[in-house]
């Protein structure tokens, strides 16, 4: 029999309930306007409901380089992984009224294959490197509120439910208040971004329909024609699993138009660092520039440094050629924690714990990306995009085809094709202490989507 977890939604729908009545309390004004119409009306007669989601049915192929961990264990080897996860998501948004309403995106999982067999076994043999194994769910661990439930596990399969969304919304006449599980991206990046702090999306991460949300406080008010944002992201140190400050982020962004360019100015303390940002966005001719760059200042300084910088600059551009669409774009990344030492995340704490917290992908300083997308028919897309380490060089190709095939399923095939030289990044290069070396493995994926 399988057993399901469910004391978190117990706590989800508690909370709910007490920041819904709050906002009823606060916002009173569209219900008594509405008994005040209709004698017989009741305050659910304002309540209006919204339904939308998707079941996804994906199929991979992961082809192991030889020389990695996989090559050094015999009952795991080279042979190629079949994977497949089949996927559901419903979303609601209820509007309570004019001025508050909530947001509930639920999902669930039935995950496994070849890879997570092996995950399993490179789990036990080297934890330190696989301390989740592969093709394992998302974890709430860090998260202030542990929103997920493992239904049923093994070693080849895993069947999971999490609330990805959960919040609800004031809007007073002055702004808008969120609290709950939500996402928010800032930042102008599009295949890196470092200004986008809470769970950015990794760049080879190609399916970006839905981040993953956080236990987030959001405060947002115009001010004349510019607009603060002010958040709180609560966390729990994953080791001792209490709420803890020093896990937490806290800070605020401020935009600011300035004729056709939008500057935004964030600061924060994240975790235990202080992060000073700018960004701006603009247009050059037909084409539209973006520009960031943030200074990270270590509360624990690495190899001699206390503070870091990084920043991203990006240009896109859509035209029509040969009688079809195009658009593209080209974006140059800097990593300034990186010292091209690819061994670095197994001794420096900075760069591991980024790492870990899933907000650093890169090992290297300087990088390359770029994007093309052809409009074959209006039902039929192709888009390649590129990821090369300047310092290398070594990089990846993540070519992907996206088909509609109805109003409402629609069809994305793609791969990740690794090259480099050995000891470069995406070519591979040796772990210390280990007999093996690190190399991201090639692969090709599917999927369909149905979505109602």
């Amino acid at each position: 029999m399988f057993s399901l977890p469910i004391s978190p939604l117990f706590r989800l729908i508690r909370v709910f309930f007490c920041a819904l009545s709050l906002g009823l309390f606060l916002f009173p004004a569209p219900y008594a306007t509405a008994q005040e119409d209709s004698p017989g009306s009741s305050p659910l007669s304002s309540i209006d409901m919204e339904w939308s989601g998707h079941i996804k049915l994906y199929g991979r192929a992961l082809f192991p380089q030889e020389g990695t961990a996989f090559d050094s264990l015999d009952s795991v080897g080279l042979g190629t992984n079949y994977d497949g996860l089949l996927e559901a998501r419903v979303n609601n948004k209820t509007f309570f009224g004019d001025h508050v309403y909530s947001i509930i995106h639920w999902e669930a999982g039935l995950t496994g294959g070849g890879s997570r067999e092996d995950g399993e076994r490179l789990k036990d043999a080297y934890p330190a490197l696989f301390p989740n194994g592969l093709l394992s769910p998302p974890n709430d661990d860090r998260r202030l509120v542990d929103l997920t439930a493992i239904v049923h596990e093994d070693d080849g399969t895993v069947l999971y439910h999490r609330l990805d969304r959960a919040f609800l919304a004031f809007q007073p006449d002055w702004g808008e208040i969120r609290v709950g599980r939500q996402a928010v991206t800032w930042g102008h990046g599009f295949t890196f971004n470092p200004m986008d702090l809470f769970n950015p999306f990794s760049p080879t991460d190609l399916e970006r329909d839905y981040k993953l949300g956080d236990d987030i406080a959001l405060v947002q008010v115009p001010v004349s024609e510019n607009a603060l944002d002010l958040i709180y992201v609560a966390r729990r140190n994953p080791d001792t699993s209490e709420p803890d400050f020093d896990s937490s982020s806290l800070g605020g962004k401020f935009s600011i138009p300035i004729d056709s360019t939008n500057l935004d100015i964030i600061l924060t303390r994240h975790y235990e660092d202080y992060i000073a940002g700018v960004g701006a966005v603009g247009y050059v001719g037909n084409a539209a520039w973006r520009f960031d760059v943030t200074g990270t200042f270590l509360d624990t300084p690495s190899r001699g440094r206390s503070a870091y910088l990084s920043a991203v600059a990006n240009l896109d551009y859509s035209w029509n050629w040969f009688g079809k669409n195009w658009y593209g774009y080209t974006e140059l990344y800097y990593n300034g924690l990186s010292d091209n030492d690819y061994t670095d995340p197994f001794t420096d704490p900075a760069i591991a714990d980024r790492i870990a917290r899933g907000e650093l992908f890169a090992l290297g300083s300087m990088y390359w990306s770029g994007n093309i997308n052809i409009e074959l028919h209006p039902l039929l897309n192709v888009y390649l995009t590129a990821i090369v380490n300047l310092d290398d060089p070594s990089g990846v190709w993540l070519p992907r085809i996206v088909y509609d095939v109805s109003d409402n399923i629609q069809l994305t095939a793609t791969a990740g094709l690794n090259w480099g030289a050995s000891n470069t990044e995406y070519g591979g290069f040796p772990i210390p202490g280990l007999p093996f070396s690190q190399k991201p493995a090639d692969y090709v994926t599917s999927w369909v989507t149905w979505y109602f």
